[in-house]
C-alpha cells in the first residue's frame, strides 16, 4: 500500500470514527434528558425504587446522568482533528474537563452505583472493575500528556474513552442477548443483565487494544 493510499485511509476512517462518535454523543445525551425533569419513575429508575430511598445512591445517580453527556461530548472533542491542531488551546481545556468530569464526578458516582447493582455480586464486581479502569486509564492519559508522550497519551486516552462508552454499548448487548433468550432456556433476565455488564466493557477495550496496535504497533510497510 502507497503512503498516499495510506494516508487516504486513515483519513476516510477517522471521518467515519467521528461521525460514529457525535452519534453515540448524542444517543447519551438523548438518555439523559430521557430522565428530567426528575420524577423517579423513568427508564431504568423503574426497577431501583429501593435504592432510590437511599440517598448516596440518589445522588450519584443524578450526579452520573448528568454528567456523562459532557464527559462524552469532552472527549469527542480530543478526536477532533481540525480542533487538535487548528485551537489546541480549546483542545487542552476539553481534554482537561473530560478529566475533571471523569476521575472528580462521573466514575466515582459509578463505583457508588455499583455497590447497589442489581445481578448480585458478579455484576457488582464488574462495575467495580469498570470504574477503577475507568480511573487508571484516564489518570495515565493526563500524566502522558503533561509529559508531552503523545503517542501514549493518545493510546491511554483510547483506552478511558472506550469504557466511557460502556454505558451505550451494553444497551446494545441487552438487545442482542434478549433475541437469544427464547432460544436458549438458562438466559434468564438475570444472566442477562450479568452478560452485558461484561460484555458492554470487556468488548470496547479488546476493540481499543487493536485500535492501539494498527495505529501505533503494527510493523511498518515497506513504501
Amino acid at each position: 500500500m502507497t503512503k498516499i493510499m495510506q494516508t487516504q485511509l486513515k483519513r476516510t476512517i477517522s471521518i467515519f470514527a467521528l461521525v460514529l462518535l457525535a452519534g453515540l454523543t448524542l444517543l447519551m445525551m438523548q438518555i439523559s434528558l430521557s430522565y428530567w425533569p426528575w420524577t423517579g419513575d423513568t427508564g431504568f429508575l423503574i426497577l431501583k425504587q429501593d435504592e432510590l430511598e437511599i440517598r448516596l445512591w440518589r445522588w450519584a445517580f443524578i450526579l452520573h446522568v448528568a454528567t456523562s453527556s459532557a464527559v462524552l461530548l469532552a472527549v469527542f472533542t480530543q478526536f477532533w482533528p481540525w480542533l487538535r491542531h487548528k485551537q489546541p488551546r480549546w483542545h487542552r481545556r476539553f481534554g482537561y474537563l473530560y478529566v475533571v468530569g471523569v476521575l472528580v464526578l462521573a466514575a466515582p458516582s459509578g463505583l457508588v452505583l455499583a455497590i447497589y447493582a442489581a445481578g448480585g455480586w458478579p455484576t457488582q464486581l464488574c462495575f467495580v472493575i469498570l470504574g477503577i479502569l475507568w480511573m487508571v486509564s484516564t489518570i495515565l492519559a493526563l500524566r502522558f500528556a503533561i509529559q508531552r508522550q503523545w503517542r501514549p497519551q493518545q493510546a491511554w486516552m483510547i483506552r478511558s474513552y472506550a469504557l466511557t462508552l460502556a454505558a451505550l454499548s451494553l444497551r446494545t448487548w441487552k438487545l442482542g442477548l434478549y433475541e437469544l433468550a427464547p432460544y436458549w432456556d438458562w438466559l434468564t433476565p438475570r444472566h442477562i443483565y450479568q452478560l452485558e455488564a461484561w460484555l458492554g466493557w470487556v468488548v470496547n477495550l479488546l476493540i481499543a487494544e487493536l485500535l492501539i496496535y494498527w495505529l501505533f504497533k503494527r510493523p511498518k510497510q515497506p513504501q
